[in-house]
């Protein structure tokens, strides 16, 4: 049902009922939608290039789609009941326009990203449908929030394609669940997270049936339109975690469906942290190794300035020149010594590594430090006197 990243651990397929629309038809949109070309519907990038093309409008583009795939795109009864595990969602896509075959993840991953292509902002929500009227789940469903203008709306492809009757597939276009208000949505489609609800006084998971709006409307108000703008500059970590707290916060495992979601959430969880404590750690030691090479290049020109100091700073140079390059010297480790300061690290190890090597700057610091006050005492003595400050620093060693 979602692809979950492979490091850390295996995480384990979970078996899902799908959810099936009712048989209820609704009413069919009047306005006219154009048919789209075969040659057009080889992958998601071209459906999306083409409709752009051909529709004057965001939504004569998703009418045009959504009747598309309502009538192209049968459920695919064999497989309803299928081990849920890991698949490439390119793929995935790519197999669903081949074999006009898909179940509801299918449907919603598909119509989502030719929106997506087409710069429509469209997210596949997943959840769990609700029988009509009595509100009682009947099983694990994916459907797609679609951002038109300033409203979000529900749309979902599976329902809009048809019902399956007797485990046979009848196909047939159902506009009741084309850009769905959320208030009617809710009512049949319940996401896990219920931030997807879109709405200003969501419903809890343990809250369903006739009374759950009344006792939705006495909690604080939800400020959905916040928490999804936080939403969209988070990481995936980040949200799956804000997620599972808001589920838990809604009235948590209610029923099998979300008891799986959050099992799934919490194994990714772990997954994603696991992965990003060792990215962490690796940018750790990349940053300890490029300072032990900056460290390297400094004593490369610390032994330069020595060298050129044994000569008597011979060939003579400008006292500029002389300045700046102890001074350059001694700014590299002040630098390279702060970096190291804010390199934490609670690998034994690194640590180790990072104390010898702040050892071996500090050491290197007060040469340097001797050295510019020698350069300093140097360029203010007589030129015709300075070379006697080198048999003075000679005497004083010994």
């Amino acid at each position: 049902m979602k692809a979950i990243i492979a490091a850390f651990a295996v995480l384990t397929a979970v078996f899902t009922a799908s959810a099936q629309a009712p048989k209820s038809t609704g009413a069919a949109k009047t306005v006219a939608i154009i048919s789209i070309p075969e040659e057009a519907t080889t992958s998601p990038s071209t459906l999306a290039k083409w409709l752009k093309a051909h529709t004057g409008s965001q939504q004569a583009l998703q009418q045009a789609l959504f009747n598309w795939m309502a009538g192209h795109i049968a459920y695919d009864v064999d497989n309803m009941n299928r081990v849920s595990s890991y698949r490439d969602s390119a793929a995935a896509m790519l197999k669903t326009l081949q074999t006009r075959k898909g179940l509801c993840t299918d449907y919603a991953v598909l119509y989502a990203q030719v929106c997506k292509e087409a710069g429509i902002t469209a997210i596949v929500v997943t959840g769990y449908a609700l029988a009509h009227d009595i509100m009682v789940p009947t099983g694990s469903h994916d459907w797609v929030v679609v951002k038109n203008g300033n409203q979000w709306t529900i749309t979902d492809p599976t329902w809009g394609a048809g019902a399956v009757d007797n485990g046979r597939f009848i196909q047939r276009t159902n506009w009741t669940w084309f850009q769905a208000s959320p208030q009617i949505a809710v009512k049949t489609h319940m996401p896990y997270d219920p931030m997807w609800q879109m709405l200003s006084f969501p419903l809890r998971h343990d809250e369903l049936g006739s009374g759950a709006f009344a006792a939705a409307a006495k909690r604080p108000v939800f400020a959905y339109g916040d928490t999804l703008q936080a939403w969209f500059r988070q990481s995936r970590l980040e949200r799956l975690q804000k997620s599972s707290a808001r589920i838990r916060r809604f009235g948590g495992a209610a029923n099998p469906f979300i008891m799986t979601e959050l099992d799934w959430m919490d194994q990714s969880i772990r997954v994603l942290a696991g992965n990003q404590e060792i990215e962490a750690r690796n940018r750790r030691i990349d940053q300890f190794n490029a300072l032990n090479r900056e460290y390297t290049e400094i004593v490369k020109s610390y032994n330069e300035y020595v060298g050129f100091k044994n000569r008597q700073f011979l060939p003579e140079v400008q006292d500029a020149a002389l300045r700046k390059m102890i001074d350059g010297i001694a700014g590299r480790l002040s630098a390279a010594e702060a970096s190291l300061s804010g390199l934490k690290s609670a690998d034994d190890g690194l640590k180790q590594n990072m104390e010898e090597l702040g050892e071996a700057i500090s050491g290197l610091k007060g040469k340097v430090g001797d050295e510019q006050t020698f350069v300093g005492k140097y360029l203010k003595t007589e030129k015709a006197k300075r070379r006697e400050l080198f048999y003075v620093q000679v005497a004083d060693k010994l």
